[in-house]
């Protein structure tokens, strides 16, 4: 649980996102810790609300840039590790009851799915939450069109409740939404209410913000019961980036929520762009040529003179100084002088400072020694992979979250689409009929050079083909490819000898040629 103190520090932090000028100790409700996370992942403006919350607090802080802010590569590795390219090699299904597949694939389409799995995938680094809910659109006839599934933005779920299996048994969810009506446009808020223990459904619209009291929206505009869908259970699926175990029973607004891909490591991050922006800051500011010009006459009652004019184009500030090109003339009066205009800094020492602290967020950040050693031509796939065993390891666990929880609603909607009649002969939940997995596939892919290499040894050590190249990362379609070129290869062979058996039986029955 993150907690964030209005005024009892000057260092600039991730947790000066304040309610501004409270006072005291204040949780970051989830609504603004999602909305400080993707602030972080698009990096540009990041610290300006921070500077503002600040400014307000009567905390004064320099100025920060998000220089070094590793948040976006780190969202990126797994928007394209977890689900990449076509949904055929990204979510290969594996079920014994091969009857729902074609359903899946159905759902997917209707779902947009090819397209917003990327998009899941980018949210669920980024917030550390998944939400899909299941809905059905309606055809003009009044029966239901399609089933699909719809990936609802964590801010969006003002609170929930779920069971120890992970199911949702209560949520609200509140989304903006504008209402046009010729040349007029009204905003409002949608309010969605799922009570499994109440068998409840409901729906409120009002103008007010996100968040506000149930007590305070009146009668809803509809209100029924979910049964009333032919379901028993609430719609919505949701899963965790990385699970810390965190209940609701110290009734925070974060508590039963995820961890995301980099919110444990933002207090070094803003470390590292101060440390960026100060080097920056005094680079710039003192490796400009000063140059001074200082008049040592004196007029006949013994009074310095005013210093010399420079000819060219020049511009006078109110401190006393010219600017000349890019070089700035301090004006002194006589008898003054300034012995050091550059101070000696060594920018080579502070650079190796923060190329140093780099490398000590990328241990808690290990994804991004991905875009360190994929640079290295010299390295093979086998050493990449080893080297990249930490961030394997965690895009591993976050798939397996994610695929939990998009097989959860696969079920949901397999469910609603027979209810509904757009499925037939796929069995039924409660038979474990809808049971399904993904096929294991790499998250770092192996050059085929290299896995060929892997296999010809596994069938030098009399593996069975299949075996070998499947041990050797091949997918099941290149295995089959592979097979079946094997097969035509051999059965060509064997005609070849037939061939070859026949001409030389002809020869030999005709005797030798005169």
């Amino acid at each position: 649980m993150s907690r964030i103190s209005s005024a009892a520090s000057a260092t600039y932090t991730s947790r000066a996102l304040i309610a501004r000028g409270d006072a005291g100790i204040k949780e970051l409700s989830a609504a603004d810790w999602y909305k400080l996370m993707m602030a972080y992942y698009q990096s540009n403006g990041l610290y300006t609300d921070l500077e503002a919350a600040l400014h307000d607090a009567g905390i004064w802080n320099e100025a920060m840039k998000p220089l070094r802010n590793p948040a976006f590569r780190v969202a990126e590795f797994y928007a394209s590790k977890l689900w990449p390219g076509a949904l055929s090699t990204a979510l290969p299904i594996v079920t014994e009851n091969e009857r729902i597949i074609p359903a899946i694939e159905q759902i997917w389409e209707w779902s947009n799915w090819a397209r917003k799995k990327q998009v899941a995938a980018r949210w669920f680094a980024i917030y550390g939450d998944m939400f899909i809910k299941v809905a059905q659109r309606v055809g003009p006839d009044g029966k239901p069109a399609r089933v699909y599934m719809q990936l609802l933005r964590p801010q969006r779920v003002i609170n929930f409740d779920s069971d120890e299996r992970d199911y949702l048994t209560y949520i609200r969810i509140d989304t903006p939404r504008i209402r046009r009506g010729g040349d007029k446009i009204e905003s409002f808020t949608h309010v969605e209410l799922w009570d499994k223990s109440r068998n409840r459904f409901a729906i409120w619209e009002h103008d007010g913000k996100p968040g506000k009291p149930l007590s305070r929206l009146g009668r809803p505009i509809v209100d029924s019961e979910i049964t009333d869908f032919g379901i028993d259970f609430i719609p919505i699926a949701h899963g965790k980036f990385r699970d810390l175990g965190e209940d609701d029973e110290d009734g925070q607004s974060r508590s039963g929520r995820g961890s995301n891909a980099f919110g444990h490591a933002l207090d070094k991050i803003d470390e590292a762009n101060r440390q960026a922006t100060r080097l920056h800051q005094m680079f710039y500011r003192y490796n400009n040529v000063t140059e001074v010009v200082e008049g040592d006459a004196t007029d006949p009652t013994g009074r310095p003179l005013a210093p010399p004019r420079v000819r060219g184009k020049t511009t006078s500030t109110d401190d006393g100084t010219l600017a000349v090109g890019d070089s700035r003339i301090v004006r002194l009066p006589s008898g003054w002088h300034w012995r050091e205009a550059v101070p000696k800094l060594d920018y080579a020492a502070g650079l190796s400072i923060l190329n140093a602290h780099m490398l000590e967020i990328e241990k808690d950040l290990p994804e991004l020694a991905y875009y360190r050693l994929r640079d290295m031509s010299d390295i093979s796939g086998r050493a990449v992979r080893l080297l990249l065993g930490d961030a394997i390891d965690r895009a591993l666990e976050a798939r397996g979250n994610g695929e939990a929880t998009i097989i959860q609603a696969h079920q949901m909607a397999l469910t609603i689409g027979q209810i509904g009649g757009l499925f037939d002969d796929i069995g039924d939940y409660a038979a474990g009929d809808y049971r399904h997995e993904f096929a294991a596939r790499p998250v770092i892919d192996t050059p085929e050079a290299e896995r060929a290499d892997v296999a010809e040894k596994y069938v030098r050590a009399t593996v069975p083909l299949a075996a070998a190249l499947r041990r050797a990362g091949w997918t099941e379609d290149e295995i089959d490819g592979a097979l079946e070129e094997q097969a035509r290869a051999r059965a060509s062979e064997i005609d070849f000898a037939k061939q070859m058996r026949s001409d030389a039986e002809r020869a030999f029955n005709g005797g030798a040629p005169e």
